[in-house]
């Protein structure tokens, strides 16, 4: 009997563990199949892949950009 309650009490150990880690294991599993599909599109349509893939590098770059002109530029004033 000690053994089924020792039992039952590391599987629901295991089991919190594994709920406390279920986000980081299903990001590395999707980061995983991302890059196993950007390969395998890679090798199918190489053109418009790196077409899509230069697109999405370049949006946080136009983001930067809007950004960097809708904040107003500090500059030295003159009457120093």
């Amino acid at each position: 009997m000690e053994f089924l309650l020792l039992w039952a009490d590391n599987l629901d150990d295991a089991l919190g563990a594994v709920r406390h880690l279920a986000p980081k294991i299903l990001s590395f599993l999707a980061a995983f199949a991302l890059f196993a599909l950007t390969g395998f599109a890679l090798m199918l349509a190489p053109e418009a892949t790196l077409a899509v893939i230069g697109l999405m590098l370049s949006v946080p770059l136009l983001e930067h950009l809007r950004r960097r002109r809708a904040s107003p530029a500090k500059r030295p004033s003159s009457e120093d």
